[in-house]
């Protein structure tokens, strides 16, 4: 693990510790935070349980830089894989990200973009959402309040 893949471990630990409202910090179990290869973080936080979802986790992945800057994203709420293995599609309910999709079967590349459709993780539009802090405040409006996600939200 290098430099900035540690300091970027250490602020999503810190985001986490922060955000009590948002983090389940009830099973310390289900908290991983790693570096993955040279230049990426990948992180699994259990969120609050959510009265439609109940379990899900906000799922981090990301690409740095030799500097430290993120160039490349994807911050998924999904289910809980906790009790039971789920397909990629069974267990997306939203995604942020800026992984280029620029290839088949699509050959469209929207460098900010949504995975809007739970279920569905395909099917993206152009988002504003650019950070994971932005992505905790979204997701702090439906775990709070009970909020149920719906396709038609735009960010």
């Amino acid at each position: 693990m290098n430099v900035v893949q540690q300091q970027r471990i250490s602020e999503i630990q810190r985001l986490f510790e922060e955000n009590l409202d948002v983090f389940d910090r009830k099973n310390p179990l289900m908290v991983k935070i790693k570096a993955k290869g040279i230049s990426k973080v990948v992180a699994t936080l259990p969120l609050i349980n959510h009265p439609k979802y109940s379990a899900t986790i906000l799922n981090i992945s990301e690409t740095l830089d030799d500097d430290g800057e993120i160039t490349s994203y994807h911050y998924g709420w999904e289910l809980s894989q906790e009790v039971e293995k789920l397909s990629k599609q069974r267990r997306h309910i939203t995604a942020y990200g800026n992984e280029d999709h620029s290839g088949p079967p699509m050959f469209e590349k929207d460098q900010y973009h949504h995975h809007h459709i739970p279920y569905d993780p395909a099917k993206r539009q152009h988002t504003n959402v650019k950070n994971l802090e932005t992505v905790i405040e979204i997701l702090k409006k439906y775990i709070v309040e009970g909020k149920i996600y719906n396709q038609s939200h735009l960010f």
